[in-house]
């Protein structure tokens, strides 16, 4: 039986959903597809993974049993939330184990073989939730409904859909780009020292939100270029102004259909050191010959190596930074800190989306500059969508 809707409960919260039936049907039979062959009888996507619901259902609260034989789906969403993909969903309050577990009941998934979306990180999405996303005890609720099935991991099922765009997603990426470059530029625009630290960011993501982006706070360090570990903010910095000298990196952000996207231009408020001037060519270099490098069937693991092969005979370092656009924390994801091990061995493909943002460092450590936005793969390399030079912005 259809879940009955508590009277009086629940919120309904509205996103922009305007892809189209023939994108939802993509999606959903590439997923069928990959379940299928992974050997799963449905694919849920519950409580908790929010990135994976909204990317099959378009709606920002909802859950789903996927089956994977081409039947209709079951989408449990908040009260009084539907849209064209998914116009007659289970409408609940705040409850969603009873109705996860009614609708595996329902499907006849009594002894299936399920596959839970977020229950781990993935190669390519959920890349900083290692643990999974998925709330566990509404899960657990859900599995105590039909004791007999068996539960696993099918994380990468819907993440090497994301990870392939489609040329509707590919269209929005380009916006994404166009809006987070404009947020640059407004940066850059009013980055002049005794500036409201405060009322710069806040201006920035306004500039973004009137471009019509979702909001996403950008990231700003506006310390000293010799501070050793400056203060990382991504709210605004309340009681601070910019000061001669600051050296202001960036993240600046942007969400346009969905696909977020990010560009990264440091900038200098004085005369860029000498020091400096060896680093900034080095991470030049490799950020135009990865460019050159990235095409389909190029592996993740050469791509790291390639990258890494620069700047030793010049006393420096070069570090593999790159992650994927899309609904949120896709990849694979390399940084200073964290590298993807399990994603070395994949393949580079047609319509991949990254933030391609490579960094040099000094052979100390102390310097360390990093520039960068997103690129679209293509049939035989890729193309840039920053087009700003890789260079760190002086205004002296």
């Amino acid at each position: 039986m259809p879940w009955t809707t508590p009277p009086g409960s629940g919120a309904t919260v509205f996103v922009w959903n305007g892809y189209s039936l023939a994108e939802r049907d993509r999606r959903w039979n590439a997923v069928r597809a990959n379940a299928a062959t992974a050997g799963f009888d449905c694919i849920l996507v519950p409580l908790g993974d929010g990135i994976d619901a909204r990317y099959m259902t378009q709606l920002r609260c909802s859950a789903m049993v996927l089956p994977t034989d081409g039947r209709a789906p079951i989408v449990v969403a908040d009260r009084r939330s539907n849209n064209e993909w998914v116009p007659d969903p289970w409408q609940t309050g705040r409850e969603w184990a009873e109705p996860m577990g009614e609708a595996l009941r329902d499907l006849g998934f009594a002894h299936a073989r399920i596959g839970v979306a977020g229950l781990k990180g993935g190669r390519v999405t959920h890349c900083y939730s290692m643990d999974g996303v998925v709330n566990h005890t509404a899960l657990e609720t859900a599995m105590s409904k039909v004791p007999n099935a068996r539960f696993e991991d099918a994380t990468d099922v819907i993440g090497l859909v994301r990870y392939v765009k489609s040329a509707e997603e590919i269209q929005f990426v380009r916006r994404s780009a166009e809006v987070a470059a404009a947020g640059l530029d407004e940066l850059i625009r009013l980055a002049r020292p005794g500036v409201d630290a405060g009322v710069f960011y806040s201006d920035v993501l306004a500039k973004m939100l009137a471009l019509r982006s979702e909001y996403f706070p950008i990231a700003l360090t506006i310390d000293a270029i010799d501070m050793a570990k400056p203060r990382r903010y991504t709210n605004p910095p309340i009681g601070r102004r910019l000061e001669a000298g600051a050296f202001i990196t960036s993240e600046i952000n942007a969400i346009m259909g969905a696909q977020l996207t990010q560009v990264c231009q440091p900038v200098l408020l004085g005369e860029i050191p000498d020091a400096w001037k060896p680093v900034i060519a080095l991470q030049r270099e490799v950020y135009e010959a990865g460019l050159q490098f990235i095409k389909p069937g190029v592996s993740f693991g050469a791509l790291e190596d390639f990258v890494s092969g620069f700047g030793s005979n010049r006393g420096m370092r070069a570090i593999l930074q790159m992650q994927g656009c899309g609904y949120g924390d896709d990849g694979p994801r390399f940084t200073l800190r964290t590298k993807s091990d399990r994603a070395r061995d994949l393949a580079i493909e047609k319509n991949n989306t990254f933030v391609w943002k490579p960094m040099a460092l000094s052979a100390d450590g102390r310097i360390h500059f990093t520039f960068g936005g997103p690129v679209i793969v293509t049939e035989t390399g890729c193309d840039a969508l920053f087009k700003r030079d890789p260079e760190l912005v002086s205004l002296a």
